[in-house]
């Protein structure tokens, strides 16, 4: 069970499907601050395309959480009957029991996994800090469980798919900068999108100033995934480029 949260507990960070504009978004913000004084609530992102818990857990990823400060992730994505807490090291996530707790944790510590009582995520988890709640129940076998889509890797060629695009038209892939370094071993490589025939690209860049004008590259972010962009431009509208688009990296 939670133990010392509530007292150092200053900061709220929200990843929603609601959109921004929506009043929704509100009064999800209102339901905190009406439960813990003094809270200090950042907005990562409204805008996860409907249920797509994919994007999701990539956002999250992004996060970079204060050693020193205790915290609450409350994801409010797709439509769930069921509702977990999830107490990580001393900060705790919220989200709906559709199978997203498996792709931001590789490893899960089942006795910190607890289902909520009435449906309501966020009474259920102000209760949990005040020790209102002496025994919460644990997910168990009620737990769901989807794990994140890997790049598919073999011996000279890898397949992967895009996981995310921004607003400015970025398209991020799932496969890291390692897989990538690991893969190639020293060996030269291909890249191309693949219903976009007859365009292929040989390198990575560093930075976006290593193309002109209206080029497109690949990089790697700088949180290791790999990233197709065109300088002043889009490559997601360019490239035509959809959730699940695979690109097919060839090895010689």
């Amino acid at each position: 069970m939670p133990t010392n949260i509530q007292k150092k507990l200053s900061r709220l960070y929200l990843i929603s499907d609601l959109q921004t504009g929506s009043y929704k978004t509100g009064l999800l913000r209102a339901k905190w601050i009406d439960r813990i004084k003094n809270l200090e609530i950042i907005d990562i992102t409204h805008d996860i395309r409907l249920n797509n818990i994919i994007e999701a857990a990539f956002v999250s990823n992004h996060i970079h959480y204060p050693e020193n400060l205790n915290t609450i992730t409350h994801f409010k994505v797709g439509s769930c009957n069921d509702w977990i807490v999830y107490q990580h090291s001393m900060n705790l996530f919220v989200l709906p029991n559709n199978g997203l707790i498996g792709m931001l944790f590789q490893d899960i510590d089942y006795n910190r996994v607890w289902l909520t009582e009435d449906g309501n995520e966020i009474d259920f988890t102000i209760k949990l800090l005040k020790g209102e709640i002496k025994q919460p129940t644990p997910a168990g076998n009620k737990l769901i469980i989807r794990y994140a889509r890997l790049a598919n890797i073999s011996n000279d060629t890898i397949v992967a798919e895009c996981i995310f695009t921004d607003g400015h038209g970025n398209c991020y892939f799932n496969l890291s900068e390692n897989e990538f370094k690991q893969f190639l071993n020293g060996r030269n490589f291909s890249i191309r999108i693949q219903h976009y025939t007859g365009h292929y690209f040989r390198e990575i860049g560093r930075t976006l100033s290593d193309s002109d004008p209206g080029e497109a590259l690949f990089r790697f972010s700088k949180e290791g995934y790999l990233k197709l962009q065109i300088n002043l431009g889009s490559a997601k509208q360019l490239f035509r480029i959809k959730e699940e688009t695979k690109i097919i990296i060839d090895a010689t």
